[in-house]
C-alpha cells in the first residue's frame, strides 16, 4: 500500500493544493451565519436552522425592542416592518426572522454595504449606550455586552450586526422612496386647512327622550334575535390547573445612609458609587433569582416534551411546585394570579388572554403554556376542559336582545330627528332668524353653545361640545350649516360663523415638518410594498414543523 501510495505523490499533492484552493474561494460569509440545528425555513431556496431563527429572529427582535424601550423610538417603524401582522410570538420571530433575511439579501440589488465607520456611528448613537448629558458612555455599552446579551445567547457581533440591517433598511427606503415626494403647495394647503380658526354654533339633540318611548314587542324581538342570533353567545370556559413559580429574592444589601448637604463632591462621588454597587449587587441578586427558578421550570417542560405519556400533574407535583385547579371559567372570571401581565412577550395583555388564545388540540402538548409573569414570575399552566362558547337559546338572549334593538331604533330615530331638524334649521335661516331662534322653531330644546377660534388641535370638554365638529366644520362656508354631527348618545346641528386663516412664523416650519412627515410616509409605504412582494417571491417554505 505504501508503495502504490508513492508511485502517486505527485498527484496527492496536487489533489491536495486544489482543496486548499476550494476552500480559500469558497464564499463562507454566509456559511458562518448558521447556528446548526435543524432546518425549519426554507427562504429563495435556501434553508435557515432552529439555531438560526432563534438567534436572528426571536433574539434579534429583544435586542431591537430593548433598543427601542430604551428611547431610540425611532427605531419601532423598522421593529414593526419586520415583525408583520403577527398573530403570535412564534409569528413575531418567524416574520422578524424571514423579513430580516431577505433585508440582508437585498445588499446587492441595492448596491447598500454600511462601512465600519457607519456602524460604529449608528451603535453610539442607541440612547441605550448613552448617559444622560446624550453622550455615548463605553461603561453603558460594555455593561449590555457583558450582561444583556448574555442572556439572549448573543454576542457584540450581533449588535454591529443589528445596526448594519437597520443602516440598510433605512437607506433601501431612501431609494425606494426616490421620486415620490409630495407636492409643497398640496402640503400648504392642507396646513392652512388645520390651522384655520373656526367660529360655530350648534344645537344639541339628546337620545334619551327618543329611546324611552321605545318598546318592541316580544314578537319584534324575536324576528331580531332571528336575524342576528349569532351576535348573541355564550363565553367560552375553560378549566386549567396550573401553578405559579415565584424565585427566592435574596435580602438585599443594607442601605446607604443619605451624605449630609455639605458633603463635598468627593464624597459625593464615593457616595453615588456605593449607591450604584448596591444597585447592582440587588439587580444581579433578583437577576440570578430568576434564572435558577426559570431552570426549574425549563426542567420540567423539558420532562414533559420528552416522556411518552404527558402528565403534568404528577410531573409538575414531583418536580416541586404547588399546583392549583380553576372551575370552568370565562376569561372575565380568571383569578388574580391569570391576571398578571406577561413579562418580554410580544403578545400584549394578561396572562388570561393568552390562555384563551392557546389553540388546543387532541396532543397533550398543546393544551400547555409557559409564560414570564409580572417583575420575576412564571406561569406554566395546562388546559383540563374547554367548552367551547355556542349561540344562545332566545329565551337566554332576550333581554340582550330586546336592549340591542332598543337601541338599534333608538339610533335610527336620532338620525331620523338630526335630518329633520336640519332642514327646519335650514329654512328658518333662509327666513333671516337667528340660530337660537331656528333651534327653537325646530324643537330643539337644549341650551345653545358656541365654539370660539377652534382649530384641529382645540382639545374639547367632550360631555359639551360635539366630538367631530372640526371634521365637520373645516370646508363649509360661513353662514352655512354643516352636515348633522351625528354621536352615539346625541346629535349636533352646526352652523359655521367664521373661518380664519391664519399665517404666521410658524407656519413656514409646519409646511416643512408636514412635508417631511409625507416624505417618511412614502419611503414606509414604498419599503412595505417591496417587501410583501419579495417575500412572496421568495416562496418562504416552513420545514420539519408541525403546524
Amino acid at each position: 500500500m505504501i508503495e502504490n501510495l508513492r508511485k502517486y505523490t505527485v498527484v496527492i499533492i496536487i489533489l491536495f493544493v486544489l482543496v486548499i484552493i476550494g476552500f480559500v474561494l469558497m464564499d463562507t460569509s454566509n456559511m458562518s451565519k448558521s447556528q446548526g440545528g435543524i432546518p425549519v425555513l426554507k427562504i429563495a431556496g435556501r434553508a435557515y436552522t432552529d439555531g438560526d431563527l432563534n438567534k436572528y429572529g426571536a433574539n434579534g427582535y429583544q435586542l431591537t425592542m430593548a433598543i427601542v424601550q430604551s428611547g431610540d423610538y425611532q427605531l419601532f417603524g423598522f421593529l414593526t416592518m419586520l415583525a408583520g401582522n403577527a398573530a403570535d410570538e412564534s409569528e413575531v420571530s418567524e416574520n422578524f426572522f424571514t423579513n430580516r433575511m431577505l433585508l440582508r439579501a437585498a445588499k446587492a440589488e441595492f448596491g447598500v454595504y454600511p462601512s465600519d465607520e457607519e456602524i460604529d456611528s449608528k451603535i453610539r448613537s442607541f440612547r441605550v449606550f448613552t448617559s444622560p448629558d446624550g453622550a455615548f458612555s463605553q461603561e453603558q455599552y460594555r455593561n449590555f455586552i457583558e450582561r444583556g446579551l448574555g442572556r439572549l445567547g448573543l454576542a457584540e457581533a450581533d449588535i454591529r450586526d443589528l445596526a448594519s440591517d437597520i443602516i440598510v433598511h433605512s437607506k433601501i427606503s431612501d431609494i425606494l422612496s426616490t421620486g415620490l415626494s409630495s407636492d409643497r403647495n398640496i402640503v400648504a394647503k392642507k396646513v392652512a386647512i388645520d390651522g384655520q380658526r373656526i367660529n360655530a354654533k350648534f344645537a344639541r339633540i339628546d337620545i334619551a327622550p327618543l329611546k324611552a318611548v321605545i318598546t318592541p314587542t316580544d314578537e319584534e324581538i324575536k324576528t331580531y334575535w332571528e336575524t342576528v342570533q349569532d351576535a348573541f353567545k355564550t363565553e367560552e370556559k375553560r378549566k386549567f390547573t396550573y401553578f405559579v413559580a415565584k424565585p427566592t429574592l435574596p435580602a438585599e444589601p443594607e442601605a446607604i445612609a443619605a451624605l449630609p448637604e455639605s458633603a463635598d463632591a468627593a464624597a459625593k462621588a464615593e457616595h453615588a458609587k456605593k449607591v450604584a454597587e448596591r444597585d447592582a449587587t440587588i439587580a444581579e441578586g433578583k437577576r440570578l433569582a430568576r434564572l435558577k427558578t426559570g431552570q426549574n421550570v425549563d426542567d420540567l417542560l423539558y420532562k414533559l416534551e420528552t416522556q411518552e405519556n404527558l402528565d403534568f400533574k404528577n410531573l409538575a407535583t414531583d418536580s416541586g411546585f404547588k399546583l392549583q385547579t380553576t372551575e370552568l371559567i370565562a376569561k372575565s372570571q380568571a383569578p388574580a394570579d391569570l391576571l398578571a401581565t406577561s413579562r418580554g412577550s410580544k403578545i400584549e395583555g394578561s396572562a388570561a388572554e393568552a390562555l384563551f388564545r392557546l389553540t388546543v388540540t387532541s396532543d397533550p402538548a398543546s393544551k400547555i403554556i409557559d409564560l414570564a409573569i409580572g417583575e420575576n414570575d412564571w406561569l406554566v399552566a395546562y388546559v383540563d376542559e374547554v367548552e367551547i362558547s355556542r349561540v344562545k337559546t332566545y329565551d337566554e338572549a332576550k333581554q340582550l336582545a330586546r336592549g340591542q334593538l332598543t337601541a338599534d331604533k333608538a339610533a335610527a330615530a336620532l338620525t331620523k330627528a338630526a335630518n329633520e331638524a336640519q332642514e327646519k334649521v335650514k329654512t328658518a335661516l333662509a327666513e333671516k332668524k337667528s340660530f337660537e331662534d331656528a333651534a327653537k322653531a325646530a324643537g330643539i330644546t337644549a341650551e345653545i353653545g358656541s365654539l370660539t377660534e377652534t382649530t384641529s388641535s382645540t382639545q374639547f370638554d367632550t360631555t359639551k361640545y360635539p366630538v367631530g365638529f372640526f371634521e365637520a366644520a373645516k370646508y363649509t362656508a360661513p353662514g352655512t350649516l354643516t352636515e348633522p354631527v351625528i354621536e352615539t348618545d346625541r346629535a349636533f346641528i352646526v352652523l359655521v360663523e367664521k373661518r380664519e386663516f391664519v399665517k404666521d412664523a410658524n407656519t413656514e416650519i409646519t409646511i416643512d415638518n408636514e412635508l417631511n412627515r409625507e416624505v417618511r410616509a412614502n419611503g414606509i409605504n414604498a419599503f412595505e410594498g417591496w417587501l410583501k412582494n419579495k417575500a412572496e417571491a421568495s416562496n418562504v417554505e416552513r420545514l420539519n414543523r408541525k403546524k
